[in-house]
């Protein structure tokens, strides 16, 4: 999966931050990109990003801080869906605060939200954003944050997993079989190289399944989080993004599985089939060793 063009490999357990540094990096980076040729299309986003930051401490107590890409007109239904999200987190970081801190509390500690809002890919049809941060009611503990937002060009339309597919129970089920192969090859690699005890490997492997097993039911909540995979051409894959805990433990971090389009592909909307290369190898999603790389 691709969060940038230049980031073609991300290690398993997601830096989210350490790619938003990169990108930026890059963007502020000094070269100056080439003319557009006669006739050429505007690029689907701007990468190298102008920052929209939203500061406001109003009567619910709370500091806003949100950044947004400059994007143009065509991607309006993102962007919107991107500040409807923070006005979502703001209302409900409110009621939190509201049921847990008295008034007075909340002028002396008010509590923050803050979000970065990230262009991750982009195909011939698809655009797909990545949101992180944290909301935090005020006590010194925040809550880390992660969203995903993916918007069909052609159409205008934000698309959820199950807008892609004809039958949204069955695709699940192929992506939750696919999310297991990959994590559960990954994850018991990983411990068969630690040289445990036998006792010890086959409790941490037992653990290992049930939490994989639980995060990656067939259920649409498991599967929100996703990109449509892919560079500037036709899609290739759909990427999972899994939060912390979900199939891992906290301390592991995010995760992330690739699910190459040829797995997928019959049960794909006919509306939507065309933007997904089914010839393509997607060679990246198969396991290339015993290390655990394939679940990048």
């Amino acid at each position: 999966m691709t969060f940038f063009p230049s980031l073609r490999a991300v290690p398993r357990s997601l830096s989210f931050a350490s790619i938003l540094v990169l990108a930026l990096a890059c963007a502020a980076c000094g070269e100056t990109p080439a003319p557009p040729a006669p006739g050429a299309a505007p690029p689907l986003a701007s990468i190298p990003r102008i920052t929209d930051k939203v500061d406001a401490a109003g009567a619910d107590g709370i500091e806003v801080a949100a950044r947004y890409p400059s994007m143009r007109s065509e991607l309006s239904p993102l962007a919107a869906a991107m500040q409807a999200y923070t006005r979502r987190q703001q209302a409900e970081l409110a009621a939190r605060i509201k049921g847990a801190r008295p008034e007075a509390e909340r002028t002396e500690r008010p509590g923050k939200l803050d979000l970065d809002f990230t262009v991750a890919t982009q195909t011939v049809d698809f655009v797909s954003a990545f949101a992180q941060g944290q909301a935090d009611i005020g006590d010194g503990t925040p809550t880390p944050l992660r969203a995903t937002f993916n918007q069909h060009l052609p159409s205008g339309k934000i698309v959820a997993f199950g807008d892609l597919f004809v039958d949204p129970a069955a695709a699940l089920k192929i992506f939750s079989d696919e999310a297991r192969r990959r994590l559960y090859a990954e994850y018991e690699a990983r411990i068969y190289n630690q040289n445990l005890p036998q006792a010890e490997q086959t409790l941490r492997i037992k653990a290992m399944h049930a939490l994989v097993e639980k995060g990656t039911e067939p259920d649409a909540d498991n599967f929100a989080a996703f990109l449509v995979d892919g560079v500037d051409g036709k899609a290739i894959g759909i990427t999972l993004i899994f939060p912390p805990g979900q199939v891992a433990t906290d301390a592991d971090g995010a995760q992330q599985v690739e699910v190459p389009v040829k797995l997928f592909a019959d049960a794909i909307k006919p509306e939507y089939r065309d933007a997904f290369d089914k010839d393509s190898g997607a060679s990246s999603a198969q396991p290339s060793d015993s290390s655990g790389s394939g679940s990048h």
